[in-house]
């Protein structure tokens, strides 16, 4: 395995238990990872909690730039005594902090990451709203967060993460990895996920956050029927509406307007659900991503400009 090479005397750091640090040590399962960047000059590349650099080394020796992600002080002092082949800018900071935006800066953005368990799905999660920018990523999950991703409808592991997640992405598992291939060895297996975004995604940017608030809700009783937690569900639909965009809502910068003006015109979430001939008797889970999706649009369609 190609090990960071140092310009000073600097110890790499020992894993941290409260940052869920678990570090890949097979140089042939690392080599794998960074294939499936199909790294290309045309992009950037983001690297989130690179630790020691395990990753991080080999990949600038393939000609690229970097920019990486540690929330680790430790770890980015150690970063910083590497000498890397090709640029790679360190980045102190905590990633689920981070802007975004102003990381992407608007370019097609490849990223990677040996995720730590602790935060991998709302990491995920955050760079959903940043997919314009982002055609692919590769991470390492524990083994039972990429089967939740990766879940079909009507099963156990589907749930928010993986509605939200398929209308964008498809999402491959390509190799799972055994606890000996890291140091410390975690207590579970994990498993290395690309998920390429889709040619034509199935959700706006901007509504997604509305989107996710219905499946929270939704997946909090997923035993219950549909319309029965619809028949209870308060202010939920004002609330959804509050997180629509108003006007233009195409381009990478559009966030929903969050403005307490009243809607007009907001439709009943039990009978838009109805009117698209939705059995009454589904549960939560028994709706595809693409149902979701349609039930969505239809919902949105329903608040008058």
């Amino acid at each position: 395995m190609s090990r960071p090479s140092s310009r000073g005397a600097a110890a790499r750091p020992h894993a941290k238990k409260r940052f869920g640090q678990h570090f890949l040590t097979d140089a042939n399962l690392i080599r794998k990872i960074l294939d499936l960047l199909e790294a290309d000059a045309a992009d950037a590349f983001v690297e989130i909690g690179p630790g020691p650099a395990t990753l991080t080394m080999p990949f600038s020796q393939r000609g690229f730039p970097l920019t990486v992600v540690e929330t680790d002080a430790d770890m980015v002092t150690y970063l910083q005594e590497q000498d890397f082949p090709h640029p790679v800018a360190i980045r102190h900071e905590d990633f689920l902090q981070t802007d975004v935006g102003a990381l992407l800066q608007d370019r097609s953005t490849k990223v990677f990451s040996n995720l730590p368990y602790n935060v991998s799905v709302p990491i995920t999660a955050r760079l959903l709203f940043h997919y314009q920018q982002i055609p692919l990523m590769v991470f390492m999950y524990q083994k039972e967060v990429a089967e939740r991703i990766r879940a079909k409808s009507g099963t156990r592991d589907y749930g928010p993460i993986s509605v939200t997640t398929q209308l964008l992405y498809a999402c491959d598992a390509h190799f799972n990895v055994p606890p000996g291939a890291f140091r410390p060895p975690p207590k579970v297996q994990s498993q290395v996920i690309r998920l390429r975004r889709l040619a034509e995604p199935r959700l706006g940017v901007a509504d997604l956050e509305g989107l996710t608030l219905l499946l929270r809700f939704l997946f909090e009783r997923r035993r219950k029927m549909v319309s029965g937690l619809l028949r209870k569900s308060g202010d939920l639909a004002d609330r959804i509406g509050r997180l629509l965009p108003r006007g233009k809502t195409d381009g990478p910068s559009v966030r929903p307007d969050t403005s307490d003006a009243p809607l007009n015109g907001a439709a009943s979430l039990l009978e838009s659900y109805l009117s698209l001939g939705f059995d009454p008797k589904l549960r939560p889970e028994n709706l595809t991503p693409m149902d979701y999706a349609v039930w969505f649009r239809h919902i949105k369609e329903s608040y008058e400009p």
